[in-house]
């Protein structure tokens, strides 16, 4: 691998070593600083044609002339060993002569498998621009192109128009696997214009394996309820597509008022959450986000290819998890749901629970999830007592949520409800029947959980330390619990020497809640030495993207 971020790499090195078939020189990274020259590109594609060992080639950030894009069209024509290709700045679909040259270059080409086109400026462009004719020659190249498994459109500004232009072409193209239109400027009429092919995914019966996308990625545009549910529909008969990635894409819920707290209704008493709602109650906190995920639901009784469902940021309630809690109970195929910063509350975390439960009811219960992410949506102690009995989780994500005691539920999920209770954590009876766990072992398959941000306290740490030391959660290997704890509760310092003649309280020493922290932990790890626990700084499951 070469990385062209200085000058100890030279454009004529480069050339030489491809022109040599140089069998270690088989990645090379111009970075977007480095100052490469259009001519000194084009000598780079020149030396790229009959090359057999370089497999993948980053220059993205720098500019393409139309004399460097025929040379790298003439190398794409005639090398079938390039892999990966990033190439072009931010400008480059502003240029269509350059664009209607790589992609004829494209359209030849026999050996690329996967073309990173993020942030070229392909769309955006009123009717009649430069830049419809670049997103069409891009169209006209995939058409033909049958070998190209993965396209990354995101941030191009794509409109409809466009999206339309992509979605005709790409009907056409049997080999397109992944696709990546996150971060664009479409609307309803793309997104349909996506259904209609992502409807058209049955599978080939004559085909050795399945036409159609695989994973597409729709993320940060504005797809609007219909748009939404258009694409749920178009899961009823689609066979091949496996991930499902459209966070950020309906409208945000409407900002709380000044001083107001950020409740969600009938959500925070187990009397309450054990009565269904009522069509009024559903009516006033339905969203566009629940209508969308009702759609997919019912698409899921029926589709079990569809493996992964991100919609984070999409403003569902406990009304569409509903729905989808329903529909899981029949689908034997999703294994990842990730819904980070909704507002499903404890009644959704209990209706998912519920259908994650073996014998919690007589609708059956799903075999098959394994990843669950609900961070950031209103969770409290109620909801974890529903998700405890879920038998084939192996990471849960519960970060910044309202989770503050979480041994109650480990170490009693089959208390009666006539058992003791707590302000913090209400005793939950097991006969109850939208969460409560029958299980023999709380999330036996458990492997990474992240509760981190959840105002757990020390003590609450300490109990769940018992819990764990004593064999709860068996399949635990990480647990993440960082921004956590109070060191305004501190304990106060006992050694000043005389008996605070003053009367005021001793100052608490900052680093003892720490160490206590640090001491729980390492008692637990001291038992379970097969366990990590990140409890400081931020939760590394929250970082993952």
């Amino acid at each position: 691998m070469a990385w062209g971020g200085g000058n100890t790499n030279s454009v004529d090195a480069w050339c030489k070593r491809l022109r040599d078939n140089d069998t270690t020189f088989t990645s090379l990274h111009i970075l977007s600083f480095r100052r490469v020259t259009t001519a000194e590109l084009g000598l780079l594609f020149d030396a790229l044609s009959a090359n057999t060992t370089l497999k993948e080639l980053y220059a993205s950030g720098h500019s393409l002339d139309h004399a460097a894009a025929k040379k790298l069209a003439s190398a794409l024509e005639q090398n079938s060993t390039l892999e990966r290709l990033n190439i072009g700045n931010d400008r480059m679909g502003s240029n269509t002569d350059v664009v209607k040259a790589l992609a004829e270059g494209l359209a030849k080409n026999k050996g690329l498998v996967r073309l990173d086109m993020e942030n070229k400026g392909l769309g955006g462009h009123a009717s009649g621009d430069d830049g419809e004719g670049s997103v069409k020659a891009l169209g006209e190249a995939l058409e033909k192109n049958q070998g190209l498994q993965e396209l990354n459109l995101a941030r191009n500004k794509l409109t409809d128009q466009d999206v339309d232009v992509l979605c005709k072409a790409l009907a056409q193209n049997k080999g397109l696997k992944i696709l990546d239109l996150s971060l664009n400027s479409f609307g309803e009429h793309g997104t349909r214009a996506i259904a209609t092919l992502l409807a058209a995914g049955n599978g080939d019966a004559a085909a050795d394996a399945p036409v159609g996308l695989k994973e597409i990625d729709l993320s940060d545009n504005e797809l609007t309820e219909e748009g939404g549910m258009a694409i749920g529909q178009a899961l009823k008969t689609n066979r091949t597509l496996q991930r499902l990635r459209m966070s950020s894409s309906m409208d945000p819920p409407l900002p709380v008022e000044e001083g107001d707290e950020d409740k969600l209704q009938w959500d925070h008493d187990l009397a309450t959450l054990n009565k269904p709602l009522s069509p009024d109650q559903e009516a006033e906190i339905r969203s566009d986000g629940d209508a969308v995920l009702e759609t997919l639901s019912e698409s899921l009784k029926h589709n079990n290819t569809l493996q992964e469902i991100w919609m984070d940021y999409c403003n569902i309630s406990s009304v569409g998890i509903s729905f989808l809690a329903e529909a899981l109970r029949s689908n034997q195929g999703l294994i990842t749901l990730r819904m980070r910063n909704n507002r499903i509350g404890n009644r959704g975390a209990r209706a998912l629970g519920a259908a994650l439960t073996p014998a919690s009811s007589s609708g059956g219960y799903n075999t098959t999830l394994k990843n669950l992410e609900l961070g950031s949506n209103k969770v409290g102690v109620l909801g974890w007592h529903g998700l405890v009995g879920a038998s084939t989780l192996e990471s849960l994500g519960l970060y910044e949520n309202g989770i503050n005691v979480l041994h109650e539920a480990i170490d009693g999920h089959l208390l009666s409800s006539s058992s003791p209770t707590s302000i913090a954590a209400p005793s939950l009876g097991a006969a109850i029947p939208n969460g409560a766990s029958t299980a023999q072992q709380v999330l036996e398959k458990l492997a990474h959980l992240d509760v981190g941000c959840n105002a757990i306290s020390r003590e609450d740490f300490t109990q769940l330390g018992v819990s764990l030391i004593k064999g709860a959660l068996p399949s635990l290997i990480r647990l993440e619990i960082a921004g956590n704890g109070d060191r305004s509760q501190a304990p106060q310092d006992p050694g000043n020497g005389d008996d605070n003649e003053g009367g005021g309280d001793s100052e608490p020493r900052p680093d003892d809640e720490q160490t206590a922290w640090e001491r729980v932990a390492e008692r637990i790890e001291e038992a379970r030495p097969g366990l990590v626990i990140h409890w400081k700084g931020a939760g590394a499951m929250q970082q993952q993207s």
